[in-house]
């Protein structure tokens, strides 16, 4: 991050002894190191969200381009999106042949035994 070496760092550590005195000076190296943490941390956080978009960019673009290459656009995606079953059509077109004439009985939480038995 800074180029800053040994002797030019004990320079400082001096100059701020002097200027905070022996008190002041551990609480202040507290906060600067708090603030140069928080910074890095938020640096590093930036840097990683840029990484993550340009690689999300290049993946979209990948798509794009291999869709071109099949020869898919966006509204045959839509039209084919558009014609596929509901789940709860997938769900009806599951059940066994015989089931399928019978109304549904899971819509309205009665099992078949308690449509058999009248309610007392």
């Amino acid at each position: 991050m800074f180029d800053i070496g040994f002797s030019e760092l004990a320079l400082i550590s001096i100059i701020g002894l002097v200027v905070l005195g022996p008190e002041r000076l551990p609480k202040a190296a507290r906060t600067v190191g708090y603030w140069l943490g928080r910074a890095r941390s938020t640096f590093n956080h930036l840097r990683n969200e840029l990484e993550r978009e340009a690689l999300n960019q290049d993946m979209r673009e990948r798509m794009e381009k291999q869709m071109r290459e099949m020869g898919l656009d966006e509204d045959s995606i839509r039209e084919a999106r558009d014609s596929l079953l509901s789940p709860d059509e997938v769900a009806r077109a599951r059940r066994r042949p015989e089931t399928l004439d019978q109304p549904d009985n899971q819509d309205n939480g009665q099992t078949p035994e308690a449509e058999k038995k009248p309610n007392e």
